[in-house]
């Protein structure tokens, strides 16, 4: 009678804890890079709608896109929005005739929260409540989820706790909510 081959008990438990270690040594590593790849979308969104801010606001002599005269912050921040997405005049009005714009295609989502509406003012960047806040005395915008931003964070590079939400969806322009 031949003998057929087979793996013994000891060698199968071998080969699963071989297994067991490599994967925990490998998912940690791929859980930091995918927090770091989020961590780089957000910096680099997050320049990206400063400099469509900064843009508009040396076109139109200063008057940044939340602002809807010299000296008066806007309380809408789809207006905000609306300013960055399509064509304007001069004096900042929306016009299919402006010769200033459009900045953006469309309205960048923040990745930690997935949410592309913009607050302006009010309590400080964290609250969770939109995707971002246009602080308009400083000019710059802050992502607005859980986790706020210091300006020598942003320069740094260093973002730390980003919450990042499962429901980032692709938001049209009429979905965009005004400020608190």
């Amino acid at each position: 009678m031949a003998r057929t081959r087979a793996f013994s008990l000891v060698e199968l438990v071998i080969v699963t804890v071989i297994i067991g270690i490599i994967a925990a040594i490998a998912v940690p590593r791929f859980s930091r890079a995918a927090e770091s790849a989020r961590q780089g979308t957000l910096r680099a969104t997050l320049a990206r709608l400063q400099s469509a801010i900064d843009q508009y606001t040396a076109e139109h002599a200063g008057l940044s896109p939340g602002h809807d005269a010299p000296g008066s912050p806007s309380t809408s921040g789809a207006d905000l929005v609306q300013r960055l997405l399509e064509r304007t005049d001069e004096n900042g009005a929306t016009t299919p005739t402006g010769i200033y714009g459009p900045y953006l295609r469309s309205m960048p989502v923040n990745p930690a929260n997935g949410r592309r509406t913009v607050r302006i003012g009010g309590s400080p960047a964290g609250s969770n409540t939109h995707g971002w806040r246009f602080n308009p005395q400083t000019l710059q915008v802050q992502p607005d989820h859980g986790a706020s931003i210091s300006p020598d964070e942003e320069a740094s590079g260093e973002i730390d706790a980003l919450d990042v939400g499962t429901d980032a969806k692709h938001l049209g322009a009429g979905d965009i909510s005004s400020i608190d």
